[in-house]
């Protein structure tokens, strides 16, 4: 898939008002104009995430890297002597920082107050809960898949599932008048892209994938956010990872999720995951969330209940099977009836 193909969308045209601009009559890269973020933010924490993947990394270079952006060393040394770390003294030496933090605490942290924490600044509540709720959800569930898959470094399947959202951001951002209401009405899913495409004319995964390519970073990131919701523009193991993960973080956290039998469904063809796996997953998926919401001082609402979850899907299983077998009786009394006169 080339990059071309992302920004496949068109402009709306009506003439809805918001923070003095016509919000509807913009484009996606208009809207991401009017973010109010330093520019230098994404490439600073993106830079500092591909170093550390190296386990030898240089924290001189890492510690050089972060002082080209001021705000991001506050808001790494205000997290190393928060309650969280029980230091007991108080840390300012922005390298003694990094050390301590150690290499997965600081990437995520990087991530957080580069690329997403600035953005979440102002959004209303609701949005900004069921946000943080996907996003680790995508994102714990997109590593875990790559993982297993060893064809994409986990790390950047992490990242992709983190900021495979992000156009909600966006439009909670420039459209602060119209578009929390609008999430609300239709949560996620296909009713809410089709009343983004309705009112702005391209919705929130073209408007993400947009910002990450307009930030610089590496083309897998703005695919992911562009094809996270298109099962069908999913032609890599990164994308497919990415698309199990948003279905996830609705399976997991609604109960009875109409998305429980397509997810089941994409899991085994994608990824060769039985009943058992799924389950599997799940269970190793919901501390993972919980420690990543943990870290990112976020509270998210609701509970992720597995034993219900397996309940349901062990349902949907022996329906389907017994559809099956009844099928092949109804086919077999047809064959025989038809081969024996």
């Amino acid at each position: 898939m080339r990059e071309s193909q992302i920004f496949a969308g068109s402009t709306g045209d009506s003439t809805q008002q918001s923070r003095g601009f016509a919000a509807q009559s913009a484009s996606p890269e208009q809207l991401v104009e009017r973010l109010e973020i330093p520019h230098s933010s994404p490439g600073v924490a993106w830079r500092v995430v591909q170093i550390l993947k190296d386990p030898e990394y240089d924290v001189h270079e890492v510690e050089s890297i972060l002082e080209s952006d001021p705000g991001l060393c506050a808001s790494i040394l205000k997290l190393v002597n928060s309650s969280a770390f029980g230091l007991p003294r108080n840390v300012t030496n922005l390298r003694q920082a990094i050390t301590l933090l150690g290499a997965r605490s600081l990437r995520l942290a990087v991530l957080s107050f580069g690329l997403v924490n600035r953005l979440t600044q102002g959004t209303p509540r609701e949005v900004f809960d069921d946000f943080w709720r996907r996003a680790l959800t995508t994102a714990v569930v997109a590593g875990k898949l790559i993982r297993r898959e060893r064809a994409v470094n986990p790390e950047d399947a992490y990242c992709a599932g983190l900021l495979a959202e992000i156009g909600v951001l966006v439009f909670s951002q420039v459209d602060t008048r119209k578009y929390p209401g609008l999430y609300l009405k239709h949560r996620h899913g296909k009713d809410l892209l089709a009343a983004e495409e309705e009112h702005y004319g391209f919705d929130h995964a073209t408007l993400g994938a947009c910002l990450l390519e307009r930030w610089g970073l590496p083309s897998p990131l703005p695919l992911a956010a562009a094809c996270h919701h298109q099962p069908n523009r999913c032609d890599t193991p990164l994308l497919q990872a990415v698309h199990a993960g948003t279905m996830l973080s609705d399976v997991l956290w609604v109960a009875r999720s109409a998305l429980l039998p397509t997810a089941r469904q994409w899991l085994e063809r994608h990824f060769g995951m039985d009943l058992d796996g799924f389950i599997g997953l799940a269970n190793e998926c919901k501390q993972e969330i919980m420690d990543s919401a943990e870290f990112f001082s976020v509270k998210l609402k609701g509970r992720i209940d597995v034993s219900a979850l397996k309940k349901e899907a062990f349902e949907i299983f022996k329906k389907a099977a017994l559809e099956t077998a009844l099928e092949y009786d109804s086919i077999t009394a047809v064959l025989e009836q038809r081969y024996t006169m």
